[in-house]
This record gives structure tokens, C-alpha cells and sequence, in this order.
């Protein structure tokens, strides 16, 4: 039965991802693909390295012009604010993550916060919810 669900939920994801694909990149990025799904499907071997990053590199400058977070992570242990450019993140709290880029540094903004984007720490954090 857990299979038969895993397999329907794959499935289900990458049909979607596919029809996203198919999409011009403003409308691609207002889809429901969530990156979760996009990271589910990477993480179980249903897409490769190379899509998973063609498909990451064709939402950037939508999501960057959008501000839409590419993933989520969730704080671990809270992190003081120490500079203008950091953010304060208490334990438990969600980051959606705008840029990865940086070796030990996430950018987002904590959700359900005031929507000021900054700097994290990602020692501080573990993927997802």
C-alpha cells in the first residue's frame, strides 16, 4: 500500500513538473510546483542531477524578479541577529530560502514574519518543514 501511494504521489508530481516545463517561465513560476515537489522527485532518483539544475537555473529569474522562495528550511537552534544584514530566527521557525549560493549563508525571509529578507546562517537549520 505505502508503495502504491509513493509511487502515485511521483507520479503525480512529475506530471505536473512536466506540464510547468511546458509553460512560459512567468506562468511556470505561478504554478503550484512546489519546490518540494521538485526536491521530492530529485531526492528519489525520478529527475537527475542535470534536470534538477536546468529546472532550478529556468526559475531563478522568475523567482528572483517574484522574490519566490526556491525551498524551505526550518531553524534548529535560534540564531541571534549580529549584523544589519542578518536575520534574527528563533528554534522551530521557517526560512524560505531566495538564494543557496553563498558556501554557509541562506537569504530569505522568516515566514509569517514582516517580509525583511536577510542573512542566515545554514548550520543553523535542516531542509524542509
Amino acid at each position: 500500500m505505502a508503495s502504491q501511494l509513493n509511487t502515485s504521489l511521483l507520479k503525480a508530481s512529475l506530471q505536473r513538473l512536466l506540464a510547468v516545463s511546458a509553460l512560459p517561465s512567468f506562468q511556470a513560476c505561478l504554478t503550484p510546483v512546489t519546490s518540494q515537489e521538485l526536491e521530492f522527485l530529485h531526492t528519489n532518483k525520478i529527475i537527475t542531477d542535470e534536470a534538477h539544475a536546468a529546472i532550478q537555473e529556468s526559475l531563478a529569474p522568475a523567482r528572483d524578479k517574484l522574490k519566490v522562495a526556491k525551498f524551505v528550511v526550518t531553524c534548529t537552534f535560534t540564531h541571534e541577529k549580529k549584523g544589519a544584514a542578518e536575520l534574527h530566527v528563533e528554534k522551530g521557525q521557517v526560512l524560505e530560502v531566495l538564494d543557496d549560493d553563498i558556501k554557509d549563508w541562506y537569504m530569505g525571509r522568516v515566514r509569517g514574519g514582516d517580509g525583511v529578507i536577510g542573512w542566515a546562517p545554514k548550520n543553523k537549520f535542516r531542509m524542509g518543514e
